[in-house]
């Protein structure tokens, strides 16, 4: 009888426990997502903050070093390029004399994984200077890559569609997948709207969440501001000032 008793207290302690446990175990959940979310929110508060940082500390070194070199100028430091503040901009890029006598000035390729948005310039002389887009996805295993999306403003999704066909190589151990267009005025509004953010996003318009949809960085933004200064002051459209300023 004793046993009985005993079992039938085991049952009505288990019967008990176990809704309890399960409530337990629920508001543990959702208050570990609300915590995780709270984390996340503060994380992207950071990265924004300090994104706004580098962006400002870019800016400030390149007008410095402008000023250098018109002070270096004025010593009698001679400077390969006579326009220093081309050569400002394009110290950084790279550089590549095409058959018909023009330069192109552009940034390497992407080594990450991911999708990317490269604009670059074409400079033939005088003030003829046109600009294009290098657009890619580097992966290890080819998409139905139809071009981009970019999150940069008033979260309004901006299309980047290909022009030309989409072409695929081997990299490195992956492939890249991209299509390089001339730039229109559509695509170049998008490209200045890159330029003037402090932030955002990258995505491929596929299915479902993707592992290549990415943040824009500071440095990337800088690099899209820098090309479309050089576009500008080859170009005629932006006069700079004896300060090295725009």
């Amino acid at each position: 009888m004793g046993k009985f008793k005993a079992v039938l207290l085991l049952i009505f302690i288990m019967a008990i426990a176990t809704p309890l446990s399960i409530l337990a175990i629920q508001q543990y959940q959702a208050t570990k997502a609300i915590v995780d979310a709270r984390q996340q929110e503060e994380l992207q508060e950071k990265l924004a903050e300090q994104e706004k940082a580098d962006l400002e500390k870019i800016e400030a070194n390149k007008k410095a070093r402008l000023k250098q070199e018109k002070k270096d100028r004025k010593k009698g430091i001679k400077d390969d390029e006579p326009n220093e503040n081309i050569r400002g901009l394009t110290m950084k890029m790279e550089s590549m004399r095409r058959d018909d006598g023009s330069v192109a000035y552009y940034y390497s390729k992407p080594e990450d994984s991911g999708v990317f948005v490269q604009p670059y310039v074409i400079y033939h002389g005088g003030t003829s200077a046109e600009m294009r887009v290098f657009v890619c996805h580097k992966g290890h295993e080819p998409v139905n890559f139809t071009g981009v999306e970019l999150l940069v403003a008033e979260d309004k999704l901006v299309p980047l569609k290909p022009k030309s066909e989409v072409k695929t190589i081997n990299d490195g151990d992956g492939i890249l997948q991209y299509f390089d267009d001339p730039v229109d005025k559509d695509t170049e509004n998008t490209i200045r709207l890159m330029s003037f953010a402090l932030g955002g996003k990258i995505f491929m318009p596929l299915p479902g969440p993707s592992n290549d949809d990415r943040y824009l960085n500071a440095w990337e933004i800088q690099r899209v501001k820098d090309m479309i200064d050089l576009y500008d002051i080859l170009t005629g459209k932006k006069v700079v000032d004896e300060e090295g300023d725009y």
